[in-house]
């Protein structure tokens, strides 16, 4: 395999493919349903799982069970058992998962906004993050 050299134009950089992190994330958060269950948990803070499951018409029962065992076996999610009542939230892995959702939101907001809705100005990712920082401090309160 030939290593990246930028003195070297025309050489194409590779990857060992076990040490890719693009291919680790992706894997991680690439199940169907993974990023839209971080975005509940996340920014609507819906940490039960039937508020999750009715957020996402489709999800069965049995595909948001999997997916949320594999998110804590990742360690994206806590699961929070308090006597009869379970709830999820965000670990500070997760957390930093708020990023690729800040970018998602930003980049729907630019290219797949409604048709026919006036443009306006988009956010920043900083003033986004603000936001989530915002709310997240006044829900845990």
């Amino acid at each position: 395999m030939k290593r990246f050299n930028a003195e070297s134009p025309g050489v194409m950089p590779t990857l060992v493919y076990q040490q890719d992190p693009i291919r680790k994330s992706l894997k991680a958060l690439g199940a169907k349903w993974t990023l839209l269950i971080l975005r509940d948990v996340g920014f609507l803070r819906l940490n039960r799982f039937g508020q999750i499951r009715q957020n996402n018409p489709g999800l069965t029962a049995r595909v948001l069970s999997r997916r949320l065992r594999d998110m804590q076996r990742e360690g994206l999610v806590q699961r929070n058992v308090k006597k009869t009542m379970v709830t999820y939230s965000l670990t500070p892995q997760g957390e930093d998962a708020i990023y690729i959702l800040l970018a998602l939101l930003r980049y729907g907001l630019k290219y797949h906004a409604p048709s026919g809705t006036a443009p306006r100005p988009l956010p920043n990712l900083q003033e986004l993050l603000r936001v989530y920082l915002k709310s997240s401090k006044s829900s845990s309160s």
